[in-house]
């Protein structure tokens, strides 16, 4: 009966412990796949806000001179009269100058502009044809009529520039009483965006897809790296699921399962271009190593149960403290991060109630030259090198933490020209230590008294203020306000 008592304990105990064993593998697997789908989301969400900023930026300039373009008197009058004036040169050099000085102007690989009279297709570079419905090269011209849009982007091949593929503005020009009179555009080297788009592709570790859903049907039916159809979305991500588009300028992110593998994409609609952008992150590094850390805890607790009771009390504990870690200090710089340095400021400011303190803010000079000039590396050796020099200067006297990209922050039991000494000490460390006799590293900074009255938002205000002042009178000083 003792014997059966034993064995049962023992069963009931080595139960449990297998059971919350299991519970703490969960547990903290689970929390670390949940870590990684939100830093990996956070990453997506930040390219896609990026991304779409400098597209719509790069794409609205050509947009409005299109626009211009096609209310401008002078072509709607020279399109009025262009049929009466077929093989005037004089007559057609006044479109010509026309349209080279756009091209001049803006750099664009083509301006045109197609006469509705006669549909002869001209450009910066004088008469290129007339077009044709038999052509089906020319459909393009046809079909954005049909469509009775004001406007449209089109990808196409470029007869006027040896048939390279080309970001096409299209433009009606009406006259006053609404009648058609032709088409004006631009057209963009595509290979310059989708430069700019592989840029990001890299910075940020994933791939992107652009869906002309707007643009009226031509005789490209191709794709290029970034332009693609809707039907070859499914082939590019490799995602079996149906892939839903929606006409919302709000980004969509939803995630996919496909052969085990994790896909994270946003997709998010642009009215004004008519484009669909998609962004596509794979995780197969995060899934490598959430399984391996799975079969690393049940070959543990195959060997002994002991074992396993150590080998997940230690995974807890030293994940909890990555976590920790992870969340407060920043990890370049081994400073305090924005989350941390929030709270720690309200303990500063309560411990020295009664000494006049300082808070400064300062941002590294032309970081990003630096970044462009010698790469990241190089920038996050400059970065972890002002995180070092920052925390001995201060060392004794307050609080420092990166505030995000190259700006730094830091609050002083000290009052302001007590703290302007410290960054002049702190601003020639950084000058006699350097990294590259090249790179001389400088920053500006800006220091306010802190006010009781005003929270922490609002003195943050105040040093940002005078650091701005600070960048503007030249860089490499100190302003107090």
């Amino acid at each position: 009966m003792k014997k059966h008592t034993l064995l049962i304990s023992c069963l009931i105990i080595i139960l449990s412990i297998s059971l919350g064993f299991a519970g703490v593998v969960y547990k903290d697997t689970r929390a670390y796949q949940d870590l990684a789908e939100k830093h990996l989301e956070n990453t997506l969400s930040l390219a896609n806000t990026n991304i779409s900023k400098d597209i719509m930026e790069s794409m609205t300039r050509p947009v409005m001179v299109s626009k211009t373009m096609a209310n401008d008197e002078f072509l709607k009058d020279w399109l009025l009269e262009e049929d009466e004036n077929i093989g005037n040169d004089a007559y057609l050099s006044q479109l010509i100058t026309y349209l080279s000085a756009y091209q001049q102007k803006y750099d664009y690989s083509t301006v045109f502009c197609v006469a509705a009279q006669t549909g002869v297709y001209y450009y910066q570079d004088g008469f290129n044809k007339r077009l044709s419905s038999e052509d089906e090269h020319d459909i393009w011209y046809y079909n954005f009529l049909a469509s009775g849009q004001e406007f449209d982007l089109q990808i196409d091949t470029n007869e006027t520039s040896k048939d390279s593929l080309t970001v096409f503005v299209n433009f009606r020009v009406e006259g006053n009483d609404g009648t058609l009179l032709g088409v004006i555009g631009v057209g963009l080297q595509i290979d310059l965006l989708e430069e700019f788009v592989r840029s990001y592709e890299e910075d940020y570790d994933l791939s992107v897809y652009i869906i002309n859903a707007g643009g009226a049907e031509n005789s490209f039916a191709g794709s290029t790296d970034v332009f693609i159809s809707e039907e070859e979305l499914q082939e590019r991500t490799g995602i079996h699921e149906q892939i839903e588009l929606i006409s919302s300028a709000e980004p969509t992110m939803r995630w996919y399962t496909d052969r085990n593998e994790w896909k994270c994409l946003i997709t998010q609609y642009n009215e004004t271009l008519g484009w669909y952008m998609v962004l596509e992150k794979e995780t197969g590094s995060i899934s490598s190593a959430f399984h391996a850390r799975i079969m690393s805890n049940i070959f543990s607790m195959i060997i002994t149960l002991a074992i396993c009771i150590m080998v997940a009390t230690a995974v807890f504990i030293n994940c909890n403290q990555r976590i920790v870690t992870m969340e407060n200090t920043d990890e370049l710089t081994g400073l305090s991060n924005r989350k941390l340095f929030t709270k720690q400021y309200t303990t500063f400011v309560r411990k020295h109630r009664d000494i006049t303190k300082s808070l400064f803010m300062f941002d590294i000079d032309n970081f990003k030259s630096i970044n462009d000039a010698h790469g990241h590396l190089f920038g996050n050796q400059i970065l972890a090198m002002v995180g070092e020099e920052l925390h001995h200067a201060i060392d004794g006297h307050g609080i420092a933490a990166r505030w995000g990209g190259d700006e730094f922050l830091g609050v002083l039991a000290v009052a302001p020209e007590d703290a302007r000494q410290i960054m002049e000490q702190f601003k020639s460390a950084l000058t006699e230590k350097g990294i590259d006799e090249n790179c001389r590293v400088t920053v500006s900074v800006g220091i306010t008294e802190v006010n009781s009255r005003l929270n922490v938002e609002q003195v943050i205000q105040k040093a940002d203020e005078a650091m701005y002042y600070s960048k503007k009178n030249g860089r490499d000083q100190i302003f107090v306000s």
